[in-house]
């Protein structure tokens, strides 16, 4: 499992320079030893936003997207083997393909998309 798998982050939506930070981003975290747990993973990105930002003078802002959706529980991590509770495989509403879930967690996704006059 890699990071970009853990995170559910697109690489093909990815500019060169946040390729290249996210390739760094992957090598620290193995060095880390992968980390899944929820305020580790909080930590690992926050450690990492810092350390790009003092390095390269910027960084990828899917992984302060990422850190965010965690802290406010809107993106659970799934870890390698795990199936969620109540056999739906949504990450916080969403599924991997990135339409909303028809499950209670994408529920308020959806009356969000109704507010701005999308319809779902």
């Amino acid at each position: 499992m890699t990071l970009t798998r853990t995170l559910l982050i697109e690489e093909k939506y990815l500019k060169f320079d946040d390729m290249r930070a996210i390739g760094y981003c992957e090598r620290r975290w193995k060095e880390e030893g992968r980390p899944t747990e929820r305020w580790e993973v909080i930590n690992f990105l926050e450690k990492m936003i810092r350390e790009l930002k003092e390095e390269q003078g910027g960084y990828p802002k899917v992984l302060l997207f990422r850190k965010k959706q965690i802290q406010r529980r809107e993106f659970e991590i799934q870890k390698p083997g795990e199936t969620p509770a109540g056999g739906c495989t949504c990450f916080g509403g969403y599924l991997i393909n990135g339409t909303v879930c028809p499950c209670p967690k994408g529920e308020p996704h959806r009356e969000q998309f109704r507010k701005w006059g999308m319809q779902i």
